[in-house]
């Protein structure tokens, strides 16, 4: 059922398509020095903008102005405490169409829910644009940048809307061919994800998403960086699909649940490092499918606790090395969902809470290897009906047959040949 639910999924990703061009009226840039101005509640923002040379500064004062709004230059559009641009319920509410432009301190609202014409809150087209501290609401996507080199948005709350499904939501915040961006210190809530679509060399850094699909998504997006962020009650904290040399490093996913409730998952990816994560409370902790297609998957120094499934494989790949990791608790520590024989990954040097052996000389080191064997199990893996009775006496009964019983021994899932043994 998860794999099915998966598969439908990613086909439905991959054939997402382009945004459509955003049409603006640029009306001719005056010359002369930079001005600055500061906008009442009611002026006509665009009429006014037209009036200013490039470089210039737009203060809007606290309350309500009429969106939507096109900046065709570069300038800085700023809000005293209070303001916001709210548009009239169609199209997009505030439009970046040209090159070096700063919107800062600001609520954006009441866009347009057309998911073909691609409504947002803010839409970026405009290299070098720089978003801080916005408020997004109340629109279909939140914040967009279509083919923008050389941005950063910071510290913006975009939030959807949390009484529609999934699928009725948009992005909160969309790359789209972008490059050199940095998305840091945002938080979402309630929209569908955080996705970078064949986007590359971008850094997404302390970033909290609740309450969403995918806390962060990369769909053919190689060089990419998502570090210290939080994904909390999401579906998926984050996954990553056909896409090469990526960095996870020090997040935390908790509560991703349901029956893809991946708290990272990883598709036909390569050259990936995740380290010094956190994977608490998800169905399963870390998803590998088909991965790595090409050099080293490092998995290490991440905590896996009160997972359903530790780690899932599903065809993953010799190159997958995870060392010094701790799995606690898991109800399943690994599973693999092909085969039932782990032949890709190694794993050496990690700590099991289930690891009942010893450490003699004190070396930090049990001194003999921790085996995952397929006993009840893999009876569940291969008839999920079976996992009604885990728990119960026949499973333990199962168990122990396995254990006392070498000829009835299956092959095992893993091997780690040093685990380490807490002291």
């Amino acid at each position: 059922m998860i794999l099915a639910w998966v598969s439908l999924a990613l086909a439905q990703e991959h054939v997402a398509p382009a945004p459509p061009p955003v049409p603006v009226a640029a009306a001719p840039v005056p010359p002369g020095p930079p001005r600055e101005v500061r906008a009442l509640p009611g002026d006509d923002l665009a009429a006014l903008v037209a009036t200013l040379p490039a470089g210039s500064r737009v203060v809007l004062a606290a309350g309500e102005h009429p969106g939507p709004l096109a900046i065709d230059r570069a300038l800085t559009l700023e809000g005293e405490p209070g303001a916001e641009v709210v548009g009239d319920g169609v199209g997009s509410v505030l439009i970046v169409a040209a090159d070096d432009v700063t919107v800062r301190r600001l609520g954006v609202r009441h866009g347009g829910a057309d998911s073909i014409r691609g409504d947002a809150g803010v839409v970026v087209t405009g290299d070098r644009a720089l978003l801080e501290d916005l408020v997004v609401e109340d629109t279909y996507l939140g914040i967009d940048l279509r083919q923008v080199r050389d941005g950063a948005v910071r510290r913006c709350v975009v939030r959807g809307w949390g009484d529609r499904s999934m699928g009725l939501r948009g992005d909160g915040i969309r790359l789209w061919e972008s490059t050199g961006i940095r998305i840091e210190g945002n938080v979402l809530d309630h929209v569908r994800d955080m996705v970078a679509w064949y986007s590359s060399g971008n850094v997404f850094s302390r970033n909290r998403v609740t309450h969403s699909r995918y806390g962060t998504h990369f769909m053919f997006a190689d060089d990419n960086v998502v570090e210290d962020g939080v994904y909390l009650d999401d579906t998926v904290g984050i996954f990553v699909m056909y896409s090469q040399r990526l960095s996870i490093a020090r997040n935390v996913v908790r509560g991703a649940r349901g029956p893809a409730g991946f708290g990272i998952g990883l598709k036909e990816v390569g050259h990936v490092r995740v380290i010094g994560n956190r994977l608490l409370e998800d169905t399963v902790g870390l998803y590998l499918d088909g991965s790595p297609q090409a050099g080293e998957l490092i998995v290490e120094g991440n905590l896996l606790a009160y997972d359903q499934i530790g780690v899932r494989l599903n065809g993953a790949l010799p190159g997958a090395r995870f060392s010094g990791n701790t799995f606690h608790e898991n109800r399943v520590q690994v599973e693999d969902a092909q085969r039932g024989e782990g032949r890709g990954p190694t794993f050496v040097g990690n700590q099991w809470s289930s690891y009942v052996g010893y450490d003699l000389d004190r070396d930090g080191v049990g001194d003999y290897p921790y085996e995952v064997r397929a006993r009840s199990g893999g009876l569940v893996q291969r008839r999920p009906v079976a996992a009604f009775f885990d728990g119960t006496l026949a499973a333990g009964i199962l168990e122990l047959v396995g254990r006392a019983f070498p000829m009835f021994r299956p092959p095992p899932l893993l091997v780690d040949p040093e685990p380490r043994v807490h002291r």
